[in-house]
């Protein structure tokens, strides 16, 4: 007798393989393989693209749990080797330092993770005010991980993989393999850009495909519980990279349109559907940010910026700030309807800019392959095939917009068209579109359809792996307490370590961090030495594989301190816990304590500014355990 080994209704058979796929992901990242190979996959090439969808072609046409682990460890290895790249080569940019450490815009998410961890409010953090979501999801990770920022990095770009491999299960089953094949390997490329950094956008990913997915199922299931639940995580999606909002009043129309009974539309199910979404934007973003202790006006307080500079025709946020010498978001406003009011035909040159900017070929383009080698003629030609593919698409789902997937599809793309003008691709290209991109993509491949699967299991409900709701399913409640509960708990009952007081010289000052393993770099300037893999980053490395050294000076100023008679020194992000302040901290190893490097460490230093950020120099440590 065949019997299948359950245990409470999961069929563990069906479990195990997907196991697998997990593990290579960090059988990967450990085994320490050489920059060299692992940047091939961190970076867009026409080679690369046509060896994903080959291989996802590959994985999608297996059968059952086979083809599952299969197209799943696809997944999980192309991202774990592009995170691998960060981690051994000592890649720094604008979001990173060394391959690990946040900087700039993810050293504010970063901050704000700190301050909550400490039971502190997020003030003066820039984005992390803004858009509090990341920090309370990353201060979740972290409190899980000991704070090991490394580990938490890699949990997160294993999560948005699970999402994405979810979300082109739910394609597969729909149009085909061919169209979950370009449905994956389109969001690799988009995540790619992504990888090894603490940016909002992971985040909007992430929830954005489990959202999708969720929503899918829901569509030819007809399961309130799955629909509430894959338009909350959506919503936590959109909220964590503010994005294409407007999607949100097509998908109450869809609801009309779907749970409609015998009349052709049921508009009171359509309105209770937007009061349910306006009641959950409410709670999330700004029940929320109110529990975590920011003040009221701050949330998406930088659209005022985009706003302006979309009535001034399309100039780019920076504008405001240019013209106006003030980044106070309700004098931005009124200066933005002011203009708009003396010159409205402006306004509209802005939005075409947009529209422009998204579709046509180029850096803020949606699609990857129009950035880098833009001028090869194949690039070119996917470009165009991509603009076909999708115009077709939006075609295919108007013919089939009387079923359920086809028009909640088509529904989510018009939601992302509507908000194209209010996130203008000239202010950060479609990283604003994070949590809906799974919408877009999928109307892109519904044009390619297959003839012997997609209809049959879309109309009867049927999923070849019924497991697949269960994760999806799980990972969405699991998604959900993690940005919206934990964080809460966390904050409520953070608190402080003890602090004690040192004399420093009169031109130094005290400073108390805590520094955790995985959450610092140690810059060593004798390759011979063990370098490499993080924590430690060969000085070489750091400055051949450093894209801002030359206009720079933080950069500049790291360098310098490495100079040829400095010690090999490390480098900690953190709060010092005297005045709340994040600084970077540049301690030689040789000062550092032996006896553990997760205690608390106080001492004496200077601080030196740079342009944008304050590197806090050490020159004396000693160390206290918590």
């Amino acid at each position: 007798m065949n019997r299948k080994l359950t245990i409470k209704g999961i069929n563990l058979e069906g479990v195990a393989p997907f196991l697998l796929p997990l593990l290579l992901f960090w059988l990967i990242l450990f085994v320490n393989l050489p920059d060299s190979f692992n940047q091939y996959f961190h970076t867009y090439s026409l080679g690369l693209f046509l060896l994903v969808i080959t291989l996802y072609c590959v994985s999608f046409s297996l059968p059952g749990n086979i083809g599952a682990m299969v197209a799943l460890g696809l997944t999980m290895a192309l991202l774990s080797l592009s995170l691998s790249y960060m981690w051994t080569s000592g890649f720094s940019d604008n979001f990173v330092i060394g391959g690990l450490l946040p900087y700039k815009d993810g050293k504010n998410y970063y901050a704000g993770a700190n301050l909550i961890l400490n039971g502190l409010p997020m003030l003066n953090a820039g984005q992390a005010t803004e858009r509090p979501l990341f920090p309370g999801f990353l201060a979740s990770l972290l409190w899980l991980t000991g704070q090991n920022l490394k580990i938490s990095l890699g949990i997160i770009v294993q999560l948005v993989g699970v999402g994405v491999y979810l979300s082109a299960q739910q394609i597969r089953n729909l149009f085909g393999v061919l169209a979950a094949s370009l449905f994956a390997t389109l969001m690799y490329f988009y995540i790619q850009t992504f990888i090894g950094y603490t940016l909002s956008e992971l985040l909007g990913l992430m929830a954005g495909c489990f959202g999708f997915a969720m929503i899918l199922q829901a569509s030819y299931r007809r399961k309130w519980v799955d629909l509430v639940l894959g338009v909350a995580v959506l919503l936590v999606g959109v909220s964590a990279r503010a994005g294409a909002f407007l999607i949100f009043p097509m998908l109450a129309l869809w609801i009309g349109w779907i749970f409609r009974e015998k009349r052709s539309f049921d508009l009171k199910r359509a309105v209770y559907a937007f009061i349910l979404i306006l009641g959950l934007y409410f709670l999330i973003n700004t029940v929320y940010s109110r529990l975590l202790g920011i003040p009221s006006g701050y949330s998406f307080g930088n659209f005022s910026y985009a706003l302006y500079g979309q009535v001034r025709g399309g100039t780019g946020w920076h504008r405001a700030i240019e013209e106006l010498g003030t980044r106070e978001p309700t004098v931005v406003y009124r200066a933005a309807l002011d203009f708009f009011l003396k010159h409205p035909l402006s306004l509209a040159i802005g939005f075409a800019k947009s529209y422009r900017d998204f579709f046509w070929y180029g850096d803020s383009n949606v699609f990857a392959f129009t950035g880098q080698d833009w001028h090869h003629p194949v690039n070119i030609i996917l470009w165009l095939a991509m603009i076909f593919l999708l115009l077709n698409g939006i075609f295919q789902l108007f013919k089939g917009s009387r079923l359920n997937s086809d028009s909640l599809l088509l529904a989510g793309f018009i939601g992302v068209f509507l908000s194209i003008p209010f996130l203008p691709p000239i202010d950060g290209g479609s990283r604003f579109h994070a949590g809906t991109m799974p919408f877009f993509f999928a109307a892109l491949v519904a044009g390619i359809r297959g003839v012997s699967r997609g209809r049959q299991d879309q109309m009867n409900g049927d999923d070849p792996l019924p497991n697949h709701l269960l994760v999806s399913r799980s990972t969405s409640l699991l998604l959900l307490a993690m940005v919206l509960l934990v964080p809460l708990l966390i904050y409520k009952f953070g608190t402080k370590p003890a602090l004690t007081g040192v004399e420093c010289l009169a031109d130094e000052q005290q400073f108390i961090i805590e520094a955790h393993p995985g959450s610092y770099i140690d810059l060593i300037k004798d390759k011979s030495a063990q370098c490499g893999s993080l924590p430690q980053v060969c000085l070489d490395d750091f400055e051949d594989n450093n894209v801002e050294l030359k206009v720079d000076d933080y950069y500049q100023k790291l360098v310098a301190f490495a100079g040829s008679n400095s010690p090999n020194f490390r480098l900690i992000p953190a709060i010092d816990l005297i005045d709340n302040e994040f600084h970077y901290f540049y301690i030689p190893l040789d000062q550092l304590p032996r006896h553990g490097a997760s205690d608390l460490i106080t001492g004496c230093g200077i601080e030196v500014k740079t342009r944008n950020q304050s590197i806090f120099q050490v020159k004396s440590v000693l160390s206290k355990e918590k």
